[in-house]
């Protein structure tokens, strides 16, 4: 069995192999895994890899790959064999990355302080000066605790004889620590005995020292201290990680317009008013937080965050302007520097690094150029790394012309051969295959120093040749084992104590744009629903029915087409609009409503349950799966079927899965805002149609045709249907249903929140009630169409005013604009 497991796999000398150390020998600490491996069956092994895709999937677990034909939302991949390392190499792999944090946050320290090693001549002024993010408005700034590197990262990997590199620092804002916790949770279910007989580190104690830390050196003031998680939004590539660490470390995850900087402090917008923020952890670019002082065309940013760093109001971590250390020329000059500052040699060594700015190690580049790769010195530089094997003889001489021009803009590195890593091959479903693998691997700032997490991201090359290992270039990923030797700890984040000063109900500190964001995914899930149920009805009238016999429902229904932006045409051509409105998300209807859908939910994925995920991801899915594709009438009914069954699932969660909280209600104002239009649109189209109109397409668009059909004996005329959709306070489609609910919704947050605005809709209902039922609720009445252009109005200012009092924070000349 293990011959056939391995047949294909490169045993090489030339490279280190993580789990043989010899041709079909494997190595003391990967035994189990190999014997399980070698064990398992092709159909457990196929299980395995659908679950883990199906979770991966289900929890909506992206990455953004800019460019990727396959959109913005890739899934993440996850390989289902780990990578595995034992006890006593971890200790010293975690010894040299707190030592290495430490002189890094030492260097960062002195840069934006007394430039001491400067003035020694330590380190170069081009590294400093010639840095595009050597942010001069924060030199000087004295931080809590003396700490600028909260969070770090190293990218390590293997030497041929099995030493640890580190390739490069990530300091900026290290991602992929949410990643290799997301890794965890599916790889501990694959493999649950085997995961405990190992004794695998679990890494939950590294978030709370994070999480802990930040609080702890968090200024004082304004109650207790807030921390908050700051995103460049869901356009990021590693966004879904933003969301889901915000959420598994308990705190708010926040956009720039989330935030604003009021007297030198940093406050938070919520439904109840600003809210003081004490520590911001930023996956934010450092010179993209502040257009007032560092970038004036960033609109990520927060005006004035600089200025609450240098009164001490605020942390921020990382420390604004960190990412200096992120030059690939510092790489040379670290063991010196620590030597210099911590008095003891660097205990892990970085990949032979030369900066060219030094005349003799250009020299020495260019004499060996077929051994190196040459990078840019500064990340502003942007382009590629070059493999000198790879240059003929033009573009050899080209780069050797661009050094000597610019020698300070290029450094050197030794090329590596990185380590091999078995991973699954999905092709042959008995077989391993060989990548190139390398390790991130995080340590955190704590009162006691540098805590390093048990365990990392491993990423893996997309083929067997691949000399590069990105995520951006299509790479997978692996869950990284660091064994124990001893009791593992079984401490959760997920299960805290908790005080009954921490219990929270109101749900009037969420911040303004979540609020916004369920509001109109409220809205765009109704849309989705109305505009479906519209399509369907169109769809079975034209298959159900002649053209004669559309005659006396078609108009209403041409009507409402149009309101929702599909024009009417003959026969053939409305059939092609009608399956272009399904499938085709640049054309109006239900697809780009959906997509829509799935924007405003993308900007809850802190708030968004797996559940939810999976009736979006579904509906998404079979609308995908039908674009570009020819579609029957028949099929595109079938479509819609499941489309409004997926609808009203979300529905139900939020009927039946949310708190009644103030987020709740702006959801639920959103669903009956949007449902109030609709219906107000659709009685308006059915009562400008001719008298004798069928209105069995009314009740079917309202999903009211059962409940009239209980309550009255043959067909549907216009008293009954009118007092069923417009006055009838039971009936959740009905206009009189949507402007109770609007009423209630409003009068409860305004005692929540003291909210003023003046539409009360007490008017409408007023109105609504006021009508004569046999004079009122008739084809032609004059006054049901004044009342129902009047709910639609009032609908759409109650929108707007909540817009300006709860999302955008308006001032007060704002709010009385709109009371005029």
């Amino acid at each position: 069995m293990p011959r056939e497991l391995l047949a294909d796999y490169p045993f090489s000398p030339a490279r280190y192999d993580e789990m043989l150390e010899a041709p079909l020998t494997p190595r003391a600490h990967w035994r189990p895994m190999f014997e399980q491996l070698s064990a398992a069956s092709t159909a457990l092994m196929q299980e395995r890899i659908q679950a883990a895709q199906r979770q991966v999937r289900e929890n909506g677990v992206t990455y953004n790959v800019y460019g990727d034909p396959e959109g913005a939302d890739r899934p993440w991949e996850l390989d289902v064999v780990p990578l595995i390392i034992p006890p006593g190499e971890w200790r010293e792999i975690a010894a040299a990355l707190a030592q290495r944090a430490k002189l890094l946050d030492l260097i960062l320290g002195d840069i934006y302080g007394e430039q001491a090693l400067l003035r020694e001549g330590l380190l170069p002024p081009t590294l400093v000066y010639g840095h595009a993010e050597y942010l001069r408005p924060c030199r000087g700034a004295k931080l809590a605790g003396d700490v600028r590197l909260h969070l770090y990262a190293a990218d390590l990997a293997r030497a041929p004889d099995g030493r640890w590199w580190v390739m490069a620092d990530r300091t900026q804002a290290p991602s992929g620590a949410g990643y290799a916790l997301e890794n965890r949770l599916v790889m501990s279910r694959l493999y649950p005995e085997l995961f405990r007989d190992l004794k695998v580190e679990h890494l939950a104690g590294f978030f709370a020292t994070l999480r802990d830390s930040l609080a702890e050196w968090a200024p004082r003031g304004d109650g207790a201290p807030l921390t908050v998680l700051l995103t460049p939004g869901p356009y990021n590539e590693t966004y879904f990680e933003h969301a889901y660490l915000a959420r598994y470390l308990g705190v708010p995850l926040v956009e720039g317009s989330d935030l604003t900087v009021r007297e030198g402090k940093v406050w938070l917008k919520t439904l109840s008013g600003l809210r003081r923020v004490h520590a911001v952890l930023r996956r934010l670019d450092g010179d993209y937080c502040d257009p007032l002082e560092l970038r004036a065309d960033s609109t990520l940013g927060v005006p004035g965050l600089v200025e609450a760093v240098r009164r001490g109001h605020v942390l921020v971590a990382n420390a604004l302007g960190s990412s200096i250390l992120e030059s690939g020329m510092l790489l040379g000059f670290l063991p010196r520097l620590c030597e210099r500052l911590l008095g003891e040699p660097l205990k892990m060594p970085s990949v032979a690094t030369w900066w060219c700015g030094e005349p003799a190690a250009l020299k020495d580049a260019l004499s060996r150029l077929d051994r190196l790769v040459i990078k840019p010195a500064f990340p502003q530089l942007g382009f590629e790394p070059v493999f000198g094997e790879n240059l003929g003889g033009n573009e050899r001489e080209a780069l050797v012309a661009r050094m000597r021009a610019r020698p300070r803009d290029y450094v050197a590195q030794e090329l590596v051969h990185l380590s091999h890593a078995p991973v699954w091959d999905r092709a042959q479903p008995r077989r391993l295959a060989a990548r190139a693998t390398g390790l991130r691997v995080y340590a955190c700032a704590s009162p006691n120093g540098y805590a390093v997490m048990p365990g990392g991201l491993t990423r893996v090359a997309t083929g067997p040749d691949a000399r590069v290992v990105s995520m951006q270039r299509g790479g997978a990923s692996k869950d990284t084992w660091v064994l124990s030797s001893g009791p593992v700890s079984q401490f959760t984040l997920l299960h805290r104590p908790s005080t009954p000063q921490d219990l929270v109900r109101s749900g009037i500190n969420l911040s303004s744009r979540v609020v916004e964001h369920l509001f109109w995914f409220g809205r765009h899930a109704e849309r989705c629903d109305g505009v479906a149920r519209l399509l369907r009805v169109a769809l079975g009238r034209m298959v159900e029915e002649t053209a004669d016999d559309r005659e006396r429902s078609w108009a209403g229904i041409a009507g409402l087409l149009a309101h929702a932006g599909i024009r009417n045409g003959g026969d053939a051509a409305m059939a092609r609009l009608l399956r272009a409105a399904i499938t085709d998300d640049t054309k109006p209807g239900l697809a780009a409503n959906l997509r829509l859908l799935v924007r405003s939910a993308s900007r809850l994925r802190e708030l968004i349950s797996a559940d939810h995920w999976r009736a979006l991801n579904q509906m998404m899915r079979g609308v995908s799966r039908r674009r570009g594709q020819p579609l029957g009438l028949a099929d595109a009914l079938s479509e819609l079927d499941g489309v409004i069954a997926s609808l009203m699932t979300l529905s139900g969660f939020a009927l039946d899965g949310m708190t009644r909280d103030l987020g709740w209600r702006f959801l639920s104002m959103g669903r009956r805002i949007e449902r109030l239009q609709w219906m107000c649109a659709a009685l308006t189209q059915a009562l400008s149609a001719p008298r004798e109109v069928d209105l069995g397409w009314l009740l079917e668009l309202a999903d009211s045709t059962l409940t009239y059909r209980a309550r009255y004996m043959g067909e549907p005329d216009w008293l009954p249907v009118l007092d069923l959709l417009v006055r009838d306070e039971t009936n959740p489609r009905s206009v009189a249903f949507q402007l109770l609910g609007l009423r209630d919704y409003i009068a409860r947050i305004a005692a929540a929140v003291g909210y003023a605005g003046p539409e009360r809709m007490e008017q409408p209902v007023l109105e609504l009630r006021a009508l004569d039922p046999a004079a009122d609720l008739q084809h032609g009445s004059a006054r049901l169409a004044r009342l129902l252009d009047d709910c639609y109005g009032a609908a759409h200012r109650l929108s707007d005013q909540l817009g300006l009092r709860f999302f955008v924070h308006a001032g007060e000349i704002n709010r009385q604009t709109v009371a005029t």
